[in-house]
């Protein structure tokens, strides 16, 4: 069975360039910017990555390396997973893992993935917070290909339930939203 990660990358980070004059993926953490360390990260997994992102800023597309990138504008998180789902329909699953989260871990990918074995949907938990990454297995395929909007995933996810995955790794639920985290010393 294979299961794939969706790096989702196409958001126009309009709050934080409003608030900082720049694009948050952007941003450079331990050295390396946001978006390279959740491609680093989905890569550790050793499972299968595909990127989604737009066609600008370039400067995202650059510092992805030999990565596979589905290029769209994007007009919310649903297009961009259905969108995702559709250009690796060879998968079995894939694994929704946001690119503003540096720090979830690569055990974490594998474990949701691993859980998908079992369960049609499955998502990483902290504390009883449900996280990312949210797994989907290859019986979802047909409402993920039609997804649109910023809500779509999580209404696919309250409809057809979803196994929540307790973990360890505080990073599945640790993302980088506001401007105000980087002047709080947690880069």
């Amino acid at each position: 069975m294979t299961v794939g990660i969706l790096l989702l990358a196409a958001g126009e980070s309009a709050r934080y360039r409003a608030a900082c004059g720049r694009h948050k993926l952007l941003e450079s953490i331990e050295g390396e910017t946001m978006l390279a360390r959740c491609y680093r990260i989905a890569r550790q997994s050793d499972l299968p990555v595909a990127v989604v992102l737009r066609p600008e800023p370039l400067a995202l597309r650059r510092c992805l390396g030999g990565a596979r990138q589905i290029v769209l504008a994007s007009d919310g998180i649903g297009s961009s997973i259905a969108a995702g789902v559709r250009a690796t329909a060879h998968w079995d699953g894939w694994l929704i893992m946001l690119a503003d989260m540096p720090w979830l871990q690569p055990t974490t990918l594998r474990q949701v993935a691993q859980a998908l074995t079992l369960h049609a949907q499955a998502r990483a938990c902290w504390r009883g917070q449900p996280g990312h990454p949210v797994g989907f297995s290859r019986a979802s395929y047909a409402q993920l290909t039609t997804l649109e909007g910023e809500t779509a995933a999580r209404e696919l996810l309250m409809r057809q339930g979803v196994h929540l995955l307790a973990t360890d790794d505080a990073g599945a639920v640790r993302d980088i939203d506001l401007p105000s985290m980087w002047s709080n010393g947690e880069t």
